[in-house]
Parts: C-alpha cells; structure tokens; sequence
C-alpha cells in the first residue's frame, strides 16, 4: 500500500515537474507544457485521483491527531490549572491559537478538496490551459495546508515548552 502511496506521488511529482517545469512561479505556460498535459492527460488523472483519496484519510488522520491533543491533553490540563488557580495564561493563549488552526485547517482542507475536484473535472486533453490555472490554484490551497500543518506542529512543539516550564516553576 504504502509503495503505491509512494509510487503515485512520485509519478505525480515527475509528470507534473517535467510537464510544468521545476519553477512554480513561472506565469506563463508555454505550447510544449500544454501539449505536455494534453498528451498525459490521463495518466496525470489517475494520479490525481489516487492523490485525492490519499488527501482524504491524511486529512482524517490529522484532524483525529489535532483534536485528540486538543481535547484529551490541553484543555483537561488548563482546566486543572484554573481549578487549581495557577496562573496558565499561556497555556490558555496557546490551546486558543491551536483551536483556530485546527478550525482553519478543516476549513482549508475542504477549500483544497473542492479545488481538486474542479481540477480532476476538467478535460486536459481538450483543455490544458484550463488544466494548468486550476493547477495553480491546486497548489496554492495545497500551500495553505502546509502552512496550517507546520503552525499547529509549532503550537503542539510550544505547548509542551510551555508545560515544561510551568513544572519547572511549580
């Protein structure tokens, strides 16, 4: 299963790579890309597709991990420290920030989800030009979630300096 994940997403990386170009910031798209995605226009669907249900069970198994920290370990703890009046303004700033990006995360993960699709929906052998915008778009989204991703990672990597602290103090 894994070597599949592994398979798809390399195929996925050397196609587009090699169809687009390395630079993701190039405006233009020249003849030979579109009659690159023209020409493997359904082998870049598949991949898509498999890309598309790899997304959604990450998208699950993070969602559950996010929550989980939230839920079992942060707020149980801040809720302690208040009943134990012990100052935890931190703790509650950090568990605050962590709910809005994990409330952000699903919000943008659904946007990308809905993007993809348009994406997998549109004919790249009759409209590659087409294709490559909704590609951009793609990888925008795709970029917010990296983004959501490495912020809840810091917020999660924070919450637990911040414990460590607060032991330390006690």
């Amino acid at each position: 299963m894994r070597k599949r994940l592994y398979s798809s997403c390399l195929t996925i990386t050397i196609l587009l790579g090699s169809v687009f170009g390395i630079s993701a910031s190039a405006n233009a798209v020249t003849d030979e890309q579109l009659n690159g995605i023209s020409k493997n226009c359904e082998t870049i669907k598949t991949n898509l597709k498999d890309l598309q249900h790899t997304d959604s069970r990450v998208r699950v198994y993070l969602n559950r991990h996010y929550e989980s920290v939230i839920n079992n370990l942060t707020a149980p703890l801040n809720v302690r420290l208040i009943e134990n009046v012990i100052s935890s303004k931190n703790l509650v700033d950090n568990q605050n920030s962590m709910v809005s990006t994990q409330t952000n995360f699903v919000i943008d993960f659904v946007e990308y989800q809905r993007v993809l699709e348009e994406l997998v929906g549109i004919d790249c052998k009759a409209n590659p030009s087409n294709f490559y915008n909704k590609l951009k778009s793609v990888r925008e989204k795709r970029g917010i979630l990296k983004e959501d991703t490495a912020k809840l990672k810091k917020l999660m990597s924070d919450q637990v300096s911040l414990v460590t602290a607060l032991k330390e103090s006690l």
